[in-house]
């Protein structure tokens, strides 16, 4: 609207239009739109809109439920199966809407997908007006009634005005096309920002919303202010994110250690303590070569004096060990206290060794 009438101001009118209508200074040649889901209009409301359109005024509402008061002022009705769209499945088609030739020249059509354009008007009164627009089906869902000086355009599917719709393609050009229908110098331009939150009409005709419905009864706004104050005090308390569980993390095995058990596990399963002897000389000479720099195939008293010095060890003590593993050399079948004496000669060395 903005860049259509780019040297207007568009007033937002927030009221019934019975009540816009009477406390409003409405100038000649004004524009009157509305775009809501539904239109719910008192008996007042409907008047006020006769009469604002009869001055000269021209009023454009757009609904997929256009109110029966409004309808009856110009003779109308809309299809009643509108309740069917709700509960009978229906696939996305690619679906269009247009406007008659003999009231636009323009593009011939505006298409997109989705669910089909299935409003429309199936009575429209030819003394008070005619169709201007119509839907996939070619049936009519946007008409003009004449109403004294001014005009009444009425248009059943809201969805045609939507951001989906009109940003597809060049379907913007189906709204330019319907404003350059109306008044291009209109007096004033009123948007309605007040139908399209409301959602029904209660037993004396008024349109209401939820919220007003339960905030006039006691028992239920105070159930609402109840629930509204136990949420709030739900999100403070529960606003903090909570700590998560700190898993217990288990400590790190000792690989090594299982290793030699498992190695040891299969020595001792085979009962050969000569070949478990023969490993632990092996790894002690190896030992010997590696740290001390002595070649261990020659055991004689030059090598046990140098092991000696260079380890630290006595050489009684060094003399005694070498002894001790020539003797199990010599011997094929070891015994459970000579492996162990072995063993403990070994590790001696190791514990006093530099």
């Amino acid at each position: 609207l903005g860049e259509i009438y780019n040297d207007k101001f568009i007033n937002l009118n927030d009221k019934p239009f019975a009540s816009f209508y009477a406390n409003t200074y409405i100038d000649s040649s004004s524009l009157y739109i509305n775009v809501s889901n539904k239109y719910y209009a008192t008996e007042d409301d409907a008047k006020a809109l006769v009469e604002f359109v009869s001055e000269g005024n021209t009023a454009f509402i757009v609904s997929s439920y256009i109110d029966s008061t409004v309808l009856g002022k110009v003779l109308s009705r809309q299809a009643g199966n509108l309740w069917m769209n709700h509960i009978m499945p229906r696939q996305f088609v690619k679906t269009h809407v247009q406007l008659s030739p003999a009231a636009y020249n323009g593009q011939d059509s505006f298409s997109y997908y989705y669910l089909p354009f299935s409003n429309y008007f199936s009575e429209i009164d030819p003394g008070m007006g005619k169709a201007v627009g119509y839907n996939s089906n070619n049936r009519p869902n946007c008409a003009v009634f004449f109403i004294g000086k001014g005009r009444l355009y009425l248009h059943c599917d809201a969805r045609a005005f939507s951001n989906y719709f009109l940003l597809t393609a060049n379907n913007y050009g189906y709204m330019k096309q319907l404003m350059e229908m109306m008044n291009s110098q209109p007096g004033n331009i009123f948007w309605d920002d007040y139908y399209n939150k409301i959602n029904f009409r209660d037993e004396q005709g008024r349109s209401m919303s939820a919220l007003k419905t339960i905030l006039e009864h006691p028992p239920l706004a105070m159930a609402f202010w109840i629930v509204l104050a136990m949420l709030l005090c739900y999100i403070f308390f529960n606003g903090k994110r909570k700590q998560r569980v700190i898993p217990v993390i288990k400590p790190v095995d000792n690989t090594s250690i299982a290793f030699v058990q498992a190695i040891a596990g299969l020595y001792m399963a085979e009962r050969n303590n000569r070949n478990i002897a023969d490993k632990m000389i092996t790894y002690l000479n190896e030992h010997v070569r590696t740290r001390y720099f002595l070649n261990s195939q020659l055991v004689n008293q030059q090598f046990v004096s140098s092991l000696g010095k260079k380890s630290g060890v006595p050489q009684d003590a060094v003399a005694s060990l070498y002894n001790a593993i020539q003797q199990v050399q010599l011997t094929d079948d070891l015994s459970d206290f000579e492996l162990l004496s072995l063993n403990e000669q070994i590790q001696e060395f190791y514990k006093k060794r530099i």
